[in-house]
């Protein structure tokens, strides 16, 4: 009988040694040495000590076996931070989280397609939109900006077709003339359009190489502003917000409807 229990007890210590072998082995690796038989029984961890992030760590199994009783160590990486160690992901999150860029400035102006400012004039309008905005919660709306002879040839029929005082408009009354008399001309020949169009840029182009410009679009100092949707009070808003800016001189026309801006 005394023979079956240490067979049994034998048998125990084997079984108990395979799984603490397994556990090692699953855990990336073991070393064994002799150790004294410590104090408690069962698996045990080895006491923190400081070292450096991603050093590694031992953990110590005792197994006891008679007088050849080993310690299985288990190679381990530390991490910066014990896994229950306060404050440790308000830290990772912290490292991980990239400095917000401060809002961008919202505009407060729309521009149809197609047309360009420079950026003095953009300056001007950008201001006068914030102006405007604040008075009444309301965006502006560019319809013009810089153009070539043929943007204004076609601006210029746009106002003989609305029945527009062109020289009631333009300062310069002599290059007015000019491009009234083509206007006229190549109506009274019956063309179409597109050519009608094309006689005026030709005049405008003219102009332009002797150094004449019938409008400040022309050389990029001028801007207009829808207004056939503003009330009597946005549009005394909108001129105040102008006021307010300075450096630019407001017209409203009314054929077509709008803010012609001047940029001083």
């Amino acid at each position: 009988m005394a023979r079956k229990l240490r067979s049994r007890s034998s048998s125990l210590q084997r079984a108990r040694l395979a799984a603490a072998l397994l556990l090692a082995l699953a855990a990336g690796g073991c070393a064994s040495r002799p150790a004294p038989e410590p104090e408690l029984s069962g698996a045990r961890r080895a006491s923190p000590s400081a070292s450096a992030p991603g050093a590694q760590v031992g953990i110590h199994f005792w197994m006891p076996d008679g007088p050849a009783a080993r310690v299985l160590s288990l190679q381990v990486p530390e991490g910066d931070d014990g896994p229950d160690e306060p404050g440790r992901e308000a830290r990772a999150s912290s490292r991980r989280r990239a400095p917000s860029p401060g809002p961008e400035e919202e505009r407060r102006y729309v521009l149809l397609t197609g047309i360009t400012l420079a950026p003095a004039v953009e300056q001007k309008v950008a201001e006068i939109a914030d102006a405007y905005f604040r008075r009444t919660g309301k965006e502006i709306v560019v319809t013009s900006g810089t153009r070539d002879p043929a943007r204004q040839a076609e601006a210029m029929l746009d106002l003989f077709r609305h029945g527009a005082d062109v020289l009631g408009l333009y300062r310069d009354k002599t290059a007015a003339r000019e491009i009234l008399s083509a206007y006229e001309e190549a109506r009274s020949a019956g063309l179409p359009p597109g050519a009608v169009t094309a006689a005026i840029e030709e005049v405008i182009r003219s102009q332009v190489e002797r150094g004449v410009f019938i409008s400040a679009h022309l050389r990029e100092g001028a801007v207009d502003i829808r207004n056939r949707d503003m009330t009597s009070a946005e549009k005394r808003a909108f001129l105040d917000g102008v006021e307010e800016v300075g450096g630019v001189f407001a017209l409203e026309e009314s054929r077509p409807p709008h803010f012609h801006l001047q940029v001083d």
